[in-house]
């Protein structure tokens, strides 16, 4: 085949095919061949195990460690310095508390207690005073004030008792009879009473009605006599209080009052007995005369005795 004909073949091509190279100084070529010779110089073999590769340490990092290892040692210093003091105070003290106690006995120590302790102290005694506050009452902090006031119903006993003493023991207080203008004997009340006070009791012979209507006819037939007797029921029963026949008693003197009257008759039971006795209607003050209604509204009565409707 003819150099026309044969194959293209494929040569590497370079840069410098296409443009030319620019041109070099002498200097320029040997200062790269020193460069690349100090390179080559300046190279460590890595498998040498006697080589160190830790960098040189800079002075700026080595101050900072020492101001930090100087501020540790500072610090330890400082938490263990009162340790090693109350050691050392501790073991003082139980040396001059062994010392004390043949002489004078044990002695209160002052012993140096840490914040912790001191806590666990005081949650201790917490602990130990919670079960007490809840097991205590208030009287325990508060005295006990009792109240001198009383129910009505105490009140209403202590009377009825008082009462009962002075019908049966016979007792009149704060009265006295004198002579009253167109009525004869009176009864005056020589303290005050008060409303509801009991003032005297109508005392008498208890009698039935059957026995009280014919004493009652037998003192008609005899002006002079008159009538003091007070017709009453109590449980089905008709009853009546003679008090005729002088006693000495002040309740039977008492005189009639329709319409001014101060007093009034009350009903009570003593020992399964019915006694009269006269109550005060109002406040009475003393030097007043006593009165109450007798209560008779019949006719007759009321034509003889003319006094009875005033």
């Amino acid at each position: 085949m003819s150099d026309s004909q044969s194959p293209l073949v494929s040569t590497p091509s370079r840069i410098t095919d296409y443009f030319p190279p620019s041109p070099k100084t002498s200097q320029e070529t040997e200062d790269k061949d020193e460069k690349f010779k100090e390179t080559k110089t300046s190279k460590i073999d890595i498998s040498n195990s006697s080589i160190l590769l830790t960098p040189e340490p800079s002075p700026a990092k080595d101050n900072e460690k020492d101001q930090k290892d100087k501020v540790e040692t500072d610090s330890n210093s400082s938490t263990e310095q009162p340790k090693c003091k109350q050691v050392l105070l501790e073991k003082y003290e139980e040396k001059d508390a062994e010392e004390e106690k043949p002489n004078g006995g044990p002695k209160k120590s002052t012993k140096t207690v840490s914040t912790s302790q001191n806590k666990k102290k005081s949650s201790r005694k917490k602990k130990t005073a919670e079960p007490s506050l809840q097991n205590s009452l208030l009287t325990d902090f508060y005295p006990v004030r009792r109240s001198n006031r009383r129910c009505k119903s105490e009140l209403e006993k202590d009377k009825q008792c008082e009462i009962e003493d002075k019908i049966l023991n016979k007792k009149e207080e704060g009265l006295k009879v004198e002579e009253i203008e167109n009525k004869g004997r009176g009864v005056i009340a020589s303290k005050d009473f008060f409303r509801g006070d009991f003032v005297v009791e109508y005392a008498g012979n208890l009698i039935s009605q059957k026995i009280a209507k014919q004493k009652e006819l037998d003192y008609g037939k005899d002006p002079s006599i008159g009538c003091y007797m007070y017709y009453f029921t109590h449980k089905t029963i008709n009853y009546c209080v003679d008090a005729t026949a002088e006693s000495g008693r002040l309740g039977r003197l008492i005189n009639h009052s329709r319409t001014k009257n101060n007093c009034h008759m009350k009903l009570t039971e003593i020992n399964d007995r019915p006694y009269l006795m006269l109550m005060a209607s109002r406040d009475i003050s003393t030097g007043e005369e006593l009165l109450y209604d007798y209560g008779d509204r019949n006719k007759e009565s009321l034509s003889s005795h003319p006094w009875l409707k005033s």
